[in-house]
């Protein structure tokens, strides 16, 4: 329970609505306990004493308070959902905001369908049992200690028929929630899959009917799904037992009022009336746990979802900013790697990168070369601080990057990925996304250099041509110039290109290098690159194998000098080198 408690603060904001819902349902509960009072008076002194004065008054006072009655029930439910609703936002606003602080690392160890499920599906749970509460707070104990003491006063006698009913149902609903508890845990992780196989299936929908892989992918879902079904089955399958329970323990129990109350009419200690309305109060008892009990089994799911919530809030953000961070409007652009190393688990995994050493000085070109796991992406993610190195120091204008805060040091560096993410947007919002306040020319001048302008211009919508989720409606090298564009526009002094132009043919990708060299020619770049062309336009060369630095310099150094250079220049084409 305490992982529900912990969210409780979540409510505060809205105290007064919080409250409100309990309060109106009070009188709701107050006016449904006069009812059966006021039936059996009609049965026993109305009917009984053949008045229609009284019957016509009582009626009206029936109906009298069971107006005020409804419009307590609706105001609870208005103000109950109106509290519900509003903390399961917060609570998914804040969510969304930790999740968007969390480090490279912490995303290297979550789900994207996990948090998927998180964001909606468990925050839809805390939803519901917040006001589920609110409505039953006070009326699950009003209701049964008002029905018990008006039952009491009916029939003493009558009224030990409650001992013997009472502690069967609640034994029953607790072995029942005991033990379906189990399987909602297991029922949120089947939907974490079910999420994460739609997800992939979506995102690789090419690939899949490009090999023909349907009908895998579909037995693959029909996978989780059938587990999935039958989790939740299983789950169900004791809480469905609960209601057919209750409701034979309800009719067994009117039965013996029944019997007992008739041999009591029989002998004149008991009015007829008086019987319909004790049945009524112990039909009021009887739903009321069977009540609490659904109110427990949604509890005890929302047990999971909150512990769930929680342990995103408490994931650590591995990078921080300091205590009393650097703040400069602008970098020059320096950097410098000295004796860093990185692993990722946290220190306990091999290492990624050993020992790395070099200097760039402001505006000049480095392309970093090597075999594919050699460390080249690990090592451009340590200088935007994605990731802390376990050893060393990054620095930039000879400051430990440590010391900037994240802010400062993330606007100064512009980063393009290796998998071109874009926005279902317009282009021109694509391009603009991390400078917002660009203007159309700039706008066009970033897509200029990025050669995207001349396939933005084919469109009949031009810069306004929105682009759909996932970027279907555009090639790879589109995507891939669209967010070398997106890079440009931010006019940082650094600029990361994580094999960038992988997708783009040749010849554009000349073209590129050709505006990247001219009108970026103050800016200190890092070009991590497959191709040796892109190679040579770069002021330094970096060579990495197997984390290490295994030669830098210029090509004409490394040619005669680095074995690994030698390989990787021989390999390729002779003809694209320019």
């Amino acid at each position: 329970m305490k992982e529900l408690f912990r969210l409780t603060k979540y409510l505060k904001p809205y105290k007064k609505w919080a409250i409100y819902a309990p309060l109106l349902i009070v009188l709701e509960v107050i006016m449904d306990l006069f009812l059966p009072t006021i039936m059996a008076n009609i049965v026993n002194i109305g009917i009984g004493g053949n008045d229609p004065t009284y019957i016509f008054l009582s009626i009206v006072l029936m109906i009298s308070l069971s107006l005020i009655g409804i419009a307590g029930g609706i105001g609870s439910i208005y103000f109950s959902a109106l509290t519900s609703e509003s903390a399961a936002t917060d609570i998914r606003d804040d969510l969304f905001k930790k999740i968007n602080s969390l480090s490279f690392f912490n995303f290297n160890k979550l789900k994207t369908g996990k948090l998927i499920t998180i964001l909606t599906n468990d925050t839809a749970v805390i939803g519901n049992v917040i006001m589920l509460s609110l409505r039953f707070i006070l009326r699950v104990p009003i209701i049964m200690v008002g029905s018990i003491i008006m039952a009491i006063m009916i029939s003493p006698k009558l009224s030990l028929i409650l001992l013997f009913f009472i502690p069967m149902i609640i034994i029953t609903t607790i072995i029942i929630v005991k033990k379906a508890f189990p399987y909602f845990k297991i029922t949120q992780e089947t939907v974490d899959s079910v999420n994460s196989v739609v997800r992939e299936n979506l995102a690789g929908i090419r690939v899949v009917k490009s090999f023909v892989m349907e009908d895998y992918e579909i037995e693959k879902f029909e996978e989780v799904n059938q587990r999935m079904k039958d989790v939740m089955i299983t789950a169900m399958r004791y809480l469905v037992l609960a209601m057919p329970l209750m409701m034979l323990f309800i009719n067994l129990a009117t039965v013996s009022v029944l019997w007992y109350g008739g041999k009591l009419a029989v002998i004149g200690s008991l009015k007829i009336g008086s019987i319909m309305a004790f049945i009524q109060y112990l039909t009021n008892i009887l739903t009321t746990i069977l009540m609490a009990s659904v109110a427990i089994a949604v509890t005890t799911r929302s047990i999971v979802s909150a512990k769930r919530i929680n342990d995103i809030f408490d994931l650590t953000e591995d990078i921080k900013g300091p205590k009393n961070p650097i703040n400069v409007d602008k970098i020059k652009g320096k950097v410098e790697f000295q004796n860093v190393s990185f692993t990722y688990q946290s220190g306990t995994g091999d290492h990624v990168l050993k020992d790395i050493n070099f200097t760039v000085n402001k505006g000049m070109s480095v392309a970093i070369l090597g075999p594919t796991g050699s460390g080249k992406s690990t090592l451009a993610s340590l200088i935007a601080r994605f990731y802390d190195p376990i050893e060393g120091t990054v620095l930039i204008d000879d400051i430990d990057i440590k010391d900037y805060s994240l802010e400062t040091l993330r606007k100064n560096i512009s980063f393009v990925f290796q998998e071109s993410s874009l926005f279902s947007d317009s282009i021109q919002n694509n391009i603009k996304y991390g400078y917002p306040e660009a203007t159309l020319d700039e706008i066009i001048k970033a897509a200029k250099i990025a050669e995207a302008h001349e396939f933005i211009s084919e469109y009949p919508e031009g810069y306004d041509y929105v682009i759909e989720q996932g970027a279907t409606n555009l090639s790879g090298g589109q995507k891939q110039r669209l967010s070398l564009a997106r890079a440009i526009i931010t006019k940082s002094p650094i600029l990361i290109l994580d094999d960038t132009t992988s997708a783009v043919d040749v010849k554009t990708e000349k073209k590129i290098r050709k505006s990247l060299k001219t009108e970026l020619k103050n800016k200190t770049m890092f070009v991590i690159t497959q191709r040796i062309t892109t190679a040579l336009d770069a002021d330094i060369i970096i060579i990495l194998d197997d984390g290490e630095i295994s030669g830098i310099g210029t090509h004409e150094t490394l040619i005669k000098n680095n074995s690994v250079y030698k390989c990787i220049y021989n390999s390729q084409i002779i003809k694209d080198v320019v």
